[in-house]
């Protein structure tokens, strides 16, 4: 059973007011004489002051404390909700200050370590924890909103890393992110999801289609990226499926999105693959990550 703090609180303010009424009482008889049979009625006058006033400032202490933990619910609510943003407003030297200054800096701790956990670490991109955070923080945004997913690998990447070494190839997947990140709109992000694999999300309208943001990212690999003073040709193919056209379900628009991508290295050079309704019932034989 769960204890009511407020009840032991209510009962300890009462009882100190009826102490001190008591104690008024006392004095009151010590310093002038009280006729005894008004006795009664001065501890009783006492006694009911000593009452009232308990109850009195209990409500105001209690009103205050309310206000108190009210602002730190909303904060925790917040948290819950992944917003690692929140802060305390309340400052000061008291205890309650003293408070609210650890709980802040507890929260800058959160903050720093969620987004270490939410961005790779080799390139600085968000990765694959911050996709899954942002669309359960944004549940409906599938179904609103017109997204398309633009999976893409580079060609040839394991090439690279055999004949260059791991650290080129390190360079290599910062380079590409560098150069794809500085052409990004605003409303557009870009995902590493694992090795040599990334995931570009927009927003499409009709003056931006699935097929327009597919040569538009195909293009940026026209010109030969710098990698350690020396040029090298890079090659990707992309996969595109759209939301809610192709699922409302990010991980089922990741798959169809990795589907179309192999249907896109099956063609010659830089090359991409719009996801197509006849492709369902193959990429559903899919097993991928979430």
């Amino acid at each position: 059973m769960r204890k009511n703090y407020s009840v032991y609180m209510f009962g300890a303010f009462l009882g100190t007011g009826s102490l001190i009424g008591l104690a008024f009482a006392s004095i009151v008889r010590f310093l002038i004489v009280v006729p005894e049979n008004e006795v009664i009625y001065l501890y009783s006058l006492a006694l009911g002051a000593g009452l009232v006033s308990g109850a009195a400032i209990f409500l105001i202490n209690y009103s205050f404390i309310l206000s108190i933990i009210g602002h730190f619910r909303e904060i925790l609510a917040r948290i819950h909700e992944e917003d690692y943003s929140a802060r305390v407003s309340f400052s000061g030297r008291d205890m309650i200050g003293l408070l609210a200054e650890d709980v802040n800096c507890a929260l800058e701790h959160l903050e720093e370590k969620n987004d270490e956990v939410l961005h790779d670490e080799l390139t600085g991109l968000p990765n694959r924890q911050f996709l899954k955070q942002h669309y359960r923080k944004n549940s409906d945004w599938l179904a609103q909103q017109k997204t398309a997913f633009l999976f893409f690998d580079l060609d040839k990447f394991k090439e690279i890393n055999d004949q260059y070494g791991h650290l080129y190839g390190d360079k290599v997947l910062i380079e590409v992110a560098e150069r794809i990140r500085a052409a990004l709109a605003e409303d557009e992000f870009l995902v590493r999801l694992s090795g040599d694999e990334f995931l570009l999300v927009a927003k499409l309208s009709e003056d931006c289609t699935g097929k327009d943001l597919a040569e538009q990212l195909m293009a940026l690999f026209f010109e030969p990226f710098n990698i350690n003073g020396s040029l090298q040709q890079l090659q990707t193919s992309i996969g595109v499926s759209t939301a809610p056209t192709d699922g409302e379900n990010l991980a089922e628009l990741i798959r169809k999105a990795d589907f179309a991508m192999y249907k896109a290295k099956k063609q010659e050079g830089l090359s991409y693959y719009l996801f197509q309704q006849q492709d369902v019932a193959r990429v559903s034989e899919m097993v991928g990550p979430c």
